[in-house]
């Protein structure tokens, strides 16, 4: 398709007088090169008129020039340049010499007067600028003199009406462009938001991951460095224990960071590498139905475990039994770091809307000496802040309070059914 010829021009006169050619020395080249044109055309206009002498009447070049180059100040002061330009204009024609494209330069600095004031002041510099056609019909026929003076009465209202309605569209747009900042700053502080909110769930990830199973090996160490000259059967088994240990935590680390890898650094279209994929898909994933190895793992560090189950036992939503998971990790963790002798007790408890977890400790060995703990300085964990956040994530509630000769954790987790999986509804025995 043909472009226009006349359309880049027409283009460019109204990027020109909307402000948006450029800015800084490429305004003022364009500001320059409109002052040149216009002079020209008085040049021009000086030379072809024919005079009573014959000759070029020069002088009102030098009345009409600098009255143009005014025209230089008209985006940063408009109505001085207005107003120097149209008493130029006005002393000119009073004197009957010509006049050359100053009519145009008025209505150039007209609109630009448009944009930068307010109605009011729009209306008086109208009344202002129709000194001109006024005057120059003082010297015409009535019929002429009314032509003169309506042509230049329409040619302002046409400019005003542009110039307002430009001065609108330019409102609209710096409003735009703070609407786009107000958008970004909001969208960098979503960003900043989302950060924090992922780096508190990594920290609660690796919390619950590490504390759980340092406190295990830990324990695990000094029970076997109590034992190791009177019982070294009993020394290696226990070390062969804190290997398993110890493999299972780097496992489940390695899950932790497979999935972090995928949720967060890999691009969607993009898959984790196949030796990570395979290995993710050998470890499950934390839930319910690992809390009975969870609690063997622990059997032997000097603490009676008793696990419940009560209700109808079913599969729950991915997300209720991870969490469910951490919290029962949790409790075994804060009994292993600051009770661990005694008994203690797990109570998972379905019921038709809600998932509730007790983990409860009674020490009844408080003055014997605790081979984990007797050379580790008592140290307070960001645990049970993780838990809160992860319980109200959730919509459940968390307690957690001292109980005589022991600690009482209990979380109340709220169930969707429309997520329960269709495992196969069984009834736990009571007590194990």
């Amino acid at each position: 398709m043909r472009a226009n010829p006349g359309a880049a021009p027409a283009r460019w006169i109204t990027r020109y007088l909307f402000g948006t050619v450029a800015r800084g020395s490429a305004a003022l080249a364009a500001d320059l090169a409109v002052v040149a044109v216009f002079s020209a055309t008085h040049v021009l206009a000086v030379v072809l008129e024919p005079t009573e002498s014959g000759e070029p009447q020069w002088w009102p070049l030098l009345v009409s020039i600098p009255a143009t180059a005014v025209l230089l100040g008209w985006r940063r002061m408009p109505w001085p340049a207005l107003l120097v330009t149209l008493s130029a204009t006005v002393a000119l024609t009073a004197a009957h010499a010509s006049i050359g494209a100053l009519n145009l330069v008025i209505l150039v600095e007209m609109y630009a007067v448009c944009l930068r004031t307010s109605l009011a002041g729009v209306v008086v510099a109208a009344l202002v600028a129709m000194v001109y056609p006024v005057v120059d019909a003082l010297e015409l026929s009535l019929g002429e003199g009314f032509l003169r003076v309506f042509g230049g009465a329409v040619n302002l209202v046409m400019v005003i009406g542009w110039g307002r309605a430009m001065r609108v569209a330019l409102r609209r747009e710096r409003q735009l462009e703070h609407t786009v900042v107000l958008l970004d700053e909001a969208r960098d502080q979503i960003a900043a938001d989302a950060a924090v909110v992922e780096r508190a769930r990594i920290a609660r990830e690796f919390h619950d991951v590490v504390s759980h199973n340092l406190s295990v090996v830990a324990l695990r160490a000094g029970v076997a460095r109590a034992v190791m000259e009177r019982d070294p059967d009993h020394a290696r088994g226990t070390l062969r224990e804190l290997e398993e240990t110890s493999r299972s935590a780097l496992d489940e680390m390695r899950n932790v960071l497979t999935a972090f890898r995928e949720g967060a650094v890999a691009p969607p279209h993009a898959g984790p590498a196949p030796g990570e994929l395979e290995e993710a898909e050998r470890q499950p994933a934390p839930s319910l139905d690992r809390v009975d190895l969870l609690i063997d793992r622990v059997r032997s560090a000097g603490v009676s475990w008793r696990l419940e189950r009560r209700g109808a036992v079913r599969g729950l939503g991915p997300g209720v039994e991870m969490n469910a998971y951490r919290v029962v990790q949790e409790g075994i963790t804060n009994v292993l770091k600051h009770a661990p002798g005694g008994i203690a007790r797990v109570l998972l408890e379905y019921g038709n809307s809600s998932l509730r977890i007790e983990v409860t400790n009674r020490d009844t060995n408080a003055a014997a000496p605790r081979p984990s703990t007797v050379d580790a300085p008592a140290r307070a964990g960001n645990g049970l802040i993780g838990l809160r956040e992860r319980v109200a994530l959730l919509g459940g509630s968390l307690t957690a309070h001292p109980v005589p000769g022991g600690f009482h954790l209990a979380a109340v987790l709220p169930v969707n059914e429309t997520q329960v999986s269709e495992a196969q509804v069984s009834e736990a025995p009571d007590a194990r």
